[in-house]
């Protein structure tokens, strides 16, 4: 966790270990060791061993797509079979996913798209809606001659791949949320609300992520519009984080307001993913941070295991 606010890359609307903290990224490597989600949340079940199989690390190639009115970075791993499609966190490129994409090669055609305003992809002045970055999504498989794909969401990707699968059913296969099934706008609420506020500061990130936050806020995600099956990775936070400079008036009401509205929210949160998701599945991950599902560990290799189980197995 970082209080850099001015070096972020990464920066949005999060809830952590925090309890409902808006926190920032001071780079990717950082990230990927120890972050916060767009609202992570989660239950868990322990990590388990390395899977049985064992695949050679394919090299991801660039490719851009040029879309109408924008044109969009994405990540070739290769692979044959069905489209997986992986999309990005706030602020990252499709590469975030270069130790976890390939490990699916040997089942699946594997992608990995970078949202317009970040990495690469084109910059346009406005778009970053949820209902547009859908879009973009639904353009980019009409580019690439795909009618249907698996869609594997890290952090802020939750709030498109909920609205594509609700918008444009015909087009989707499976879900898989990596720490994204979020309550955005409960969150925000939550941090914002002078009985429940975050008593350090939570300034949006400037630019074309701002405006994707913003955006992600404007409601929680619509799951009883979704009818295709849906598995979701939570991070659940068993304590919140407490500046290292907080003096004990600080510490201490950082621990009261964690008890009081951090905790229940992350239960809440997957509540409502498990009431109104009506083909969903929940993972639950203690003793693990938001970014382990991008770097080589434990829990990437868990979350390959459960990843394959779900895609590849029958129901």
């Amino acid at each position: 966790m970082t209080r850099d606010w001015e070096r972020s890359s990464d920066p949005g609307p999060l809830v952590n270990r925090i309890g409902l903290q808006f926190a920032r990224r001071s780079d990717l490597t950082l990230r990927r060791r120890r972050q916060s989600s767009i609202f992570a949340t989660s239950l868990a079940m322990g990590i388990l061993a390395a899977p049985a199989h064992t695949l050679p690390q394919a090299v991801g190639h660039d490719v851009f797509a040029r879309l109408p009115g924008v044109t969009l970075h994405y990540v070739d791993w290769g692979g044959t079979g069905p489209l997986l499609l992986f999309l990005t966190g706030l602020g990252d490129s499709a590469h975030a996913f270069d130790t976890l994409a390939p490990q699916f090669t040997d089942r699946a055609r594997v992608l990995g798209l970078t949202r317009r305003g970040q990495g690469q992809s084109d910059a346009p002045a406005s778009g970053y809606d949820p209902p547009a970055l859908a879009g973009d999504i639904r353009a980019f498989l009409d580019l690439v001659g795909i009618e249907k794909a698996t869609l594997v969401g890290f952090s802020a990707a939750g709030s498109e791949m909920t609205y594509f699968a609700g918008a444009y059913p015909q087009r989707i296969d499976k879900l898989v949320y990596l720490d994204a099934a979020n309550d955005n706008r409960s969150a925000y609420e939550l941090a914002t609300n002078p009985r429940s506020k975050y008593p350090l500061p939570l300034p949006d990130p400037p630019g074309t992520l701002g405006q994707i936050v913003r955006a992600s806020r404007a409601a929680d995600p619509d799951y009883t519009k979704v009818s295709v099956r849906a598995l979701a990775f939570f991070v659940t936070y068993d304590t919140t984080y407490i500046p290292a400079d907080a003096d004990a008036e600080l510490r201490a009401h950082l621990l009261r307001r964690w008890e009081e509205y951090g905790k229940p929210f992350q239960q809440q949160r997957i509540a409502h993913f498990v009431r109104d998701m009506r083909k969903g599945e929940v993972i639950e991950l203690h003793d693990a941070e938001h970014g382990d599902f991008l770097q080589t560990g434990p829990v990437q290799t868990r979350t390959v295991r459960e990843m394959r189980r779900f895609l590849f197995s029958s129901p």
